[in-house]
């Protein structure tokens, strides 16, 4: 296969952004490896791909993700994210930086981010083939979401973001858009105890922080994926990776590692717990507050990629077809029991 025939077997985004930089360079640049996709996350599709070319700055030539945003109104927010990077690498804090973003009809209609990919892999792929360094990669995981809780949150980008209100906002918009009165009462109990949960100093959060967030290379960690990140309580942050280490079973991609994770998972949010712990003091009053939260914004968002309601063409996605069919009752369930358990 000629490399032109390799690059018209490329996505519309590689080859544009080939083309581009060619333009820009006025000289070649071509694909390196041919690009991979790891598919539809929930917020942006995902490719990686390597570029080879004599005037590319060096960083242009390493492993790459390009990033398209769902939504062509997600231009600011690609910016954002870009600055948070920034704010980080700047403090030595380990993410990968974002080289460029490209704004919506420059690459596609789209806006489009192009990140310096991290090395290794997943902790969550990690630790399933390294059971016997779960704990200490654990421990890894807590310390760098305590060095982050304990970092100056001054100059923050968007540090109006507040942490509550955007984890808020997805239950609020669905529940309007599917007049869906469960979700509308559940946001009004929630609603009740917010000024008590921002009566805490407000610190620099990630607002997604787990092991596929996370990414492992022998002893070293980069953090990735920033798009819920705020000024918040840290609870609210540690909150939201606990329980989704007792949600571990749900992401499984076979029933194998559903059953196993079902029983591991909430062993390894308790080493997560105890590890952070031994770093940052922690309220379990105010985890317990936080939880009802994050149950609520996970059971929104299964009412809305059933609906369709995140599919910019209206559609029911992949990520809809993958979820277990009972998993709506499992969390109005769990929502209702976090709530009975608050003082």
């Amino acid at each position: 296969m000629t490399d032109r025939q390799a690059l018209n077997e490329e996505p519309p985004v590689i080859r544009r952004l080939i083309e581009l930089l060619t333009e820009e360079h006025d000289s070649a640049v071509t694909l390196g490896a041919p690009s991979t996709s790891s598919g539809e996350g929930f917020d942006s599709q995902i490719h990686f791909v390597r570029l080879a070319g004599t005037t590319l700055e060096h960083d242009w030539k390493r492993d790459l993700v390009v990033r398209v945003k769902r939504t062509s109104d997600q231009h600011d927010l690609a910016i954002r994210e870009r600055d948070i990077h920034q704010w980080l690498n700047d403090r030595s804090y380990p993410t990968p930086p974002i080289l460029r973003v490209f704004a919506p009809g420059e690459m596609t209609d789209l806006p489009v981010q192009i990140i310096l990919r991290a090395p290794g892999t997943m902790m969550l792929d990690a630790v399933k083939s390294r059971p016997w360094r779960a704990k200490s990669m654990i421990a890894m995981l807590a310390s760098t979401h305590a060095r982050l809780h304990r970092m100056d949150p001054t100059g923050f980008p968007g540090s109006g973001a507040d942490l509550l209100d955007r984890r808020l906002s997805l239950t609020r918009e669905t529940a309007v858009a599917l007049d869906d009165a469960e979700l509308t009462a559940a946001l009004a109990t929630v609603n009740a105890t917010t000024s008590s949960l921002r009566d805490s100093p407000g610190v620099a959060c990630h607002g997604d922080y787990h092991p596929l967030n996370v990414m492992v290379d022998g002893n070293n960690v980069a953090v990735i994926d920033w798009t819920d990140a705020g000024i918040g309580d840290l609870h609210g942050d540690v909150a939201r990776t606990s329980l989704l280490f007792d949600l571990a079973a749900i992401a499984a991609g076979s029933r194998v590692e559903r059953a196993l994770l079902g029983r591991v998972g909430p062993r390894l949010g308790r080493w997560y717990l105890d590890a952070y712990r031994n770093i940052n003091p922690v309220d379990d009053a105010r985890l317990a507050l936080w939880r009802p939260v994050h149950i609520l914004h996970g059971w929104s968002q299964v009412r809305g990629l059933r609906a369709g309601l995140f599919d910019p063409e209206g559609e029911r996605s992949n990520d809809a077809a993958r979820l277990p069919p009972n998993l709506d009752d499992t969390l109005k369930t769990m929502f209702e029991q976090a709530l009975s358990g608050l003082p």
